[in-house]
């Protein structure tokens, strides 16, 4: 059902959420996000979310056929004007149904899995309502939209454009309504559960972090902002103060983690000889917590020198044997009790040892 809930408001009326971003704290909405999918799959044929701002309140799937609360933070709630809830329900299911079979006959899809979606939104502005409207989706791409202010529709299929007759009902509907369920039961929430629904911004936790990747051996640089609230916020990554082309990045999903708060990760492929070139990458995040831009940078540590790592083993490697050989002719001296005729060998390697970096200590503790 979770997943069904996040599939639902994200699947492409992202838009939406990116004509609010940042607005002012006495800014709010209510949207109404419905899901039919044409054929068969592990989910509902038919999905409703409610939404407050950003926050799923209500939950409504053709499994269980009756409107519930997703408020954890209250028992035992009720569901007011039940009856036009179950108005809503039926009509958005209706509507979307025809409209799916209506595609799914135009472009010939008589097999497969396709998903209609519709997102209904009331936007107050100091308690005024600012905007409403309807707009559609089949398999991802808008095909309808609908302001409920001025009444105007705006449709890529010709199929969907209202005669006057069904035009002055919808219009009817909508006024008198969807526009007031709207308005009343955003005041209504915002009022109850005004501790979290008007609760203040949390700042993201930015952080630049890189891995190798298994396959390619490529590392990959990825910017990580979590742990904010609201949902919208804006990263971006740059090379050199640049930004990075969308085009070479992966990511950018808005997720939810399990304390009210998101998540969003964006990513990028680097290969050795970028690497080489020393870039400086930036992950830049932009917040309603904060003032200011949230900048964390991270540079690749330069490379080691081959030629100088070569000399250190070859180093280190004469030094051993000189010691090893060192070891022997001691033990073996002492097994024959030759050590003073072999005194001046001793001397000799004790010598070499020390040109070499090794101290009187540590050739004390060689020979005794």
């Amino acid at each position: 059902m979770i997943f069904i809930l996040v599939f639902g408001y994200q699947f492409f009326f992202v838009f939406f959420l990116n004509l609010s971003v940042f607005s002012k704290t006495d800014s709010h909405s209510l949207s109404l996000v419905a899901t039919f999918i044409c054929g068969k799959t592990q989910f509902p044929e038919f999905t409703m979310v409610l939404l407050v701002n950003d926050v799923p309140v209500e939950y409504y799937d053709s499994g269980i056929k009756k409107i519930v609360s997703r408020r954890h933070w209250r028992v035992n709630d009720s569901i007011q004007e039940t009856d036009l809830r179950d108005y809503v329900v039926a009509d958005v299911y209706n509507d979307l149904q025809q409209s799916s079979h209506t595609l799914m006959k135009k472009y010939n899809h008589t097999q497969g899995v396709h998903v209609y979606q519709s997102f209904t939104a009331c936007h107050l502005e100091d308690d005024t309502l600012r905007r409403g409207f309807f707009i559609t989706a089949y398999d991802g791409e808008e095909k309808y939209e609908y302001d409920a202010l001025s009444h105007t529709q705006n449709t890529l299929v010709p199929e969907f454009v209202w005669r006057k007759v069904t035009s002055d009902i919808r219009k009817q509907i909508f006024s008198s309504i969807y526009q007031p369920l709207c308005v009343r039961t955003l005041r209504r929430y915002l009022q109850e559960d005004k501790n979290i629904l008007l609760r203040k911004g949390t700042r993201p936790r930015v952080r630049v972090i890189q891995k190798t990747e298994p396959h390619s051996g490529r590392t990959q640089v990825s910017c990580v902002a979590t742990g904010f609230y609201p949902r919208r916020v804006n990263v971006t990554l740059l090379r050199d103060d640049r930004p990075v082309p969308d085009r070479e990045l992966t990511g950018g999903e808005v997720l939810p983690n399990g304390d009210g708060t998101y998540q969003l990760r964006r990513s990028l492929s680097v290969s050795e000889e970028e690497l080489r070139e020393r870039h400086r990458y930036t992950c830049t995040v932009s917040h309603l917590s904060v003032d200011n831009k949230l900048d964390v940078s991270w540079e690749p540590e330069a490379p080691a020198d081959p030629v100088l790592i070569s000399a250190v083993l070859i180093a280190v490697l004469v030094l051993t044997a000189l010691i090893v050989t060192a070891i022997v002719l001691c033990r073996k001296r002492r097994h024959t009790g030759e050590e003073d005729e072999d005194w001046m060998m001793d001397r000799s390697i004790i010598v070499t040892l020390i040109n070499c970096g090794v101290t009187i200590r540590d050739t004390e503790e060689v020979f005794h």
